[in-house]
């Protein structure tokens, strides 16, 4: 077992970063005392590096690692932040003209009390000085912890990938005499945590690389330790024998396939395939993913989508790829999935290159020297030693394929670039990434309707709110198969996909100052169940109300009501019970899909009768000659809200449900998307909202002008009658929402807030206007109160205060 560390005793600081901090400490000291009426010490800046305040931890403050101008860093003690998971992060600002300098200091009091066994194993580990005895627990460990991808927050990822990184100097020092199966171990536990990566939730991932770079570090380490064992000369003894490994759990043992010969290992996981090849053995530089050509597409889509955890790497085969393989013949096989192959043309390029490269510059034959065919040669003991050049690095060819792009998400804000395929990876260690000529990648696009381009990802940001991103250049479209397949040429070596565009709103600040956001969130969460809960109250009184007294449901008004009740009532359940916290990898994409169409449908109907409310306001304010109301208008108003709403939610499921779908924001949900979201909701809402609002305008201004003729006794009855009225009207005719369209696409809360302390207590104030502040509704309640001894003095007091003040002047009727 390994030692755990106490949080108090801290990794001691790397020897570069000490040098540095020390002659901060020195500078900073030296300089203070020259302080004076002529001279004024400001400080020492360091136009690389942030250093850290102090070395040792005191109370109520944190201590920090070293960081590069940019980059924002975790602290070296462990601190996390409940709301969101990661350990809270401070950033190294500033230029090399003025130095780098850090931004605000988040002190401890930050830092959650709550104890999680697998973060703090993590965070040992990743501090702890690791050796050959304690890896091979420690990766094993570390696959354990994300077994359960429900209970992995942001900060286990990030703590996991500085793990790996430790990992390479550990195995540069045991480079030999290794065991086969210790060995075989190393590769099934790196794939392992990178398979179990893909199973995680989308907003765990995304989240912890926008703090804190996490998947690149972590892409970065397995690469790394892959390429390290890869190139060891215990590794060729396995490679020779050519076998192939399944390291999934199957009561803990390695699974062995068929021996091949042929100079290849293959590592094979849920959800992650790594082919290590020799060239030099059998000509094997690749490797292709089919489906399984007893399964047809549609068998396999249904597999999808009845179980998520059926979504991994059993319904394919595997082929090994040749460096003369075809590439007219390969893109026309109609069951290719993914793959690619290091052509011959290429490893000759190589050779030369290589060559090249060992050949001095002062090695060409001097014109004035002797033929050296036409001189006699002196004995063989006199002959000079030929000059000793680098061995060149063995030649291995690794092929890495990804079930998913949990671990290549772009973190910018807006438009991003996502895969339409699976992604594979192609590397050659010791021999750089830019290739001589072009490799080919074969890739099937899952939505053959969007348009996707040929890419690959790149580690360098683009400025400073990203780590990573995919990019376009050095990659083409060489041709296309009927069947769906696109084979492009690359010159740069790393992970490639097929490209389409997507949009993602995410975290814009910091960890630390995003606690201040998470407060706010919180906030909002909280009034939003208020109000929620009181809404569902107000449906439940009006329900009550209406099974109680059976000639006041049977009015018109009353049934509308009641339609529009039960709208705001599954509205209200939907947003309980619906979050971002939702995983989709314990629902299908048809559950989720499903979940975003009915709360799409249920806001639709909830406009409809708005709107149906907005029109019969109108009709008894507004219009005072004719019929106010058509024949049958409840049954055709019932038809019309419930029906209408349906028809849109069908066809935008029937045209792509994929458009229900979470996008993997930090905060989405299962919810209309994309053209579903513009054209299906936002669309009908804006017009409903319009219509309304011109409607709520002009009643008012018709109730305003009405009381011409009335007595000054009157007046301030009918004035609190009309302000009563208004206050109904904003609620019910659904104008908080107009709030709500002004939060999207700003950080502004005010709007926000305003829609939480609106919108939600919709039931509520129509409970209060329709059965409180309605005087028929109320007598209707008082006599039924009348029958409990302890309220019928009361009630009795009230119908009778009914009765004497209200009169045909001064109460507006509340009937819609």
């Amino acid at each position: 077992m390994l030692k755990r560390v106490p949080n108090c005793l801290l990794a001691e600081l790397p020897a570069q970063y000490l040098d540095h901090y020390q002659t901060y400490k020195s500078l900073t000291a030296a300089l203070e005392t020259l302080n004076s009426e002529r001279f004024r010490f400001l400080g020492v800046n360091s136009t690389e590096y942030c250093l850290p305040e102090s070395l040792h931890l005191t109370p109520g403050k944190n201590v920090w690692w070293p960081a590069r101008l940019g980059e924002s860093v975790a602290p070296r003690n462990l601190c996390l932040i409940e709301q969101s998971g990661l350990p809270v992060t401070r950033r190294c600002l500033g230029d090399y003209l003025y130095g780098c300098a850090w931004d605000w200091n988040p002190g401890s009091e930050l830092c959650t009390g709550q104890h999680r066994p697998t973060t703090s194993a993590l965070y040992q580990y990743s501090v702890t000085s690791l050796n050959h005895s304690v890896l091979g627990e420690v990766l094993t460990r570390a696959g354990e912890i994300l077994a359960v991808p429900e209970q992995v927050i942001p900060a286990d990822l990030f703590y996991l990938s500085k793990t790996l990184e430790n990992v390479p100097p550990v195995l540069e020092q045991s480079e030999t005499g290794s065991p086969d199966e210790e060995r075989r171990a190393y590769f099934c536990n790196v794939s392992t945590i990178l398979s179990r990566v893909m199973y995680l939730n989308e907003t765990t991932v995304v989240r912890s690389q926008r703090a804190l770079n996490t998947t690149n570090i972590l892409l970065d380490a397995t690469e790394t330790i892959v390429n390290r064992l890869a190139v060891a000369n215990d590794t060729r003894a396995m490679m020779l024998e050519g076998d192939q490994y399944d390291c999934r759990d199957r009561g803990g043992a390695v699974q062995r396939h068929v021996q091949r010969h042929d100079g290849t290992v293959l590592f094979r996981t849920a959800r992650l395939i790594v082919l290590i090849a020799d060239p030099t053995v059998a000509n094997v530089t690749g490797l292709a993913l089919f489906r399984a050509r007893n399964l047809s597409l549609e068998d396999l889509s249904d597999a999808a989508e009845s179980s998520e955890s059926e979504e991994d790497f059993s319904g394919y085969t595997l082929r090994y790829l040749y460096m003369n393989q075809s590439l007219e013949d390969l893109l026309a096989e109609s069951d290719l999935e993914i793959g690619s192959f290091i052509p011959q043309h290429v490893i000759e390029g190589l050779d030369e290159l290589n060559t090249a490269f060992r050949t001095p510059d002062d090695e060409e034959q001097d014109p004035d020297a002797p033929d050296e065919s036409t001189t006699t040669l002196p004995s063989p003991v006199e002959l000079p030693d030929p000059p000793v050049s680098a061995a060149p690095p063995p030649l291995r060819v690794i092929i890495t394929i990804y079930y998913n792009d949990h671990a290549f998400r772009e973190t910018k804000n807006g438009t991003i670039a996502r895969p339409n395929s699976k992604i594979i990876s192609v590397s050659l260690p010791g021999y750089g990434s830019r290739m001589p000529d072009e490799i080919p990648i074969y890739t099937r696009e899952m939505a053959r309707d969007l348009p996707s381009r040929c890419g690959y990802w790149s580690f360098e940001a683009d400025n400073a709110t990203e780590f990573g991103h995919w990019s376009y250049d050095e990659c083409r479209l060489l041709n296309a198969s009927d069947s769906g397949v696109s084979l492009c040429g690359c010159f740069h070596l790393t992970s490639f996909s097929r490209l389409t565009k997507d949009i993602q709103m995410v975290e814009t600040v910091g960890v630390s100052q995003k606690l201040i956001a998470d407060q706010g969130t919180l906030a909002l969460d909280i009034i939003t169940a208020i109000g929620c809960s009181m809404s569902l109250l107000g449906v439940m009184g009006i329900f009550a109300t209406a099974a109680l007294f059976p000639s006041w449901r049977v009015k018109a008004s009353s049934k509308i009501l009641l339609q529009l009740s039960c709208a705001i009532a599954i509205e209200m359940i939907i947003i309980f019970l619906e979050g971002p916290d939702i995983d989709q990898n314990r629902i299908s994409q048809i559950e989720c899909a499903l979940l975003g169409g009915i709360f799409h449908y249920i806001i639709l109907v909830t406009f409809m009768w708005m709107l149906i409310t907005a029109y019969l306001q109108f009709m008894r304010y507004v219009k005072v000659l004719g019929q106010l109301r058509p024949a049958h208008f409840i049954l055709k108003a019932t038809v019309c809200c419930w029906g209408g709403p349906l028809l849109i939610v069908a066809l935008f499921l029937s045209l792509d449900y994929t458009l229900y779908l979470k996008r993997d924001n930090l905060s989405d949900i299962c919810y209309p998307h994309g053209r579903a979201l513009w054209y299906g909701l936002l669309l009908p809402i804006g017009a409903i909202i319009f219509v309304n609002l011109v409607s709520f305008v002009i009643v008012l201004y018709h109730i305003c002008t009405i009381p011409s003729n009335l007595t000054k006794s009157a007046d301030h009855a009918m004035t609190l009658a009309q302000l009563r009225l208004s206050v109904f009207l904003f609620f019910l005719l659904g104008l908080p929402w107009i709030f709500g369209m002004l939060t999207t696409g700003t950080e502004e809360k005010l709007f926000a807030y305003l829609f939480c302390l609106t919108a939600p207590v919709q039931g509520f104030v129509l409970f209060v206007y329709f059965v409180v502040m309605d005087p028929t509704a109320r007598r209707f309640w008082c006599r039924q109160l009348q029958r409990l001894p302890c309220c019928r003095a009361r009630a009795t007091k009230d119908a009778d205060a009914d009765q004497t003040t209200t009169s045909a002047n001064t109460s507006f009727n509340t009937y819609l």
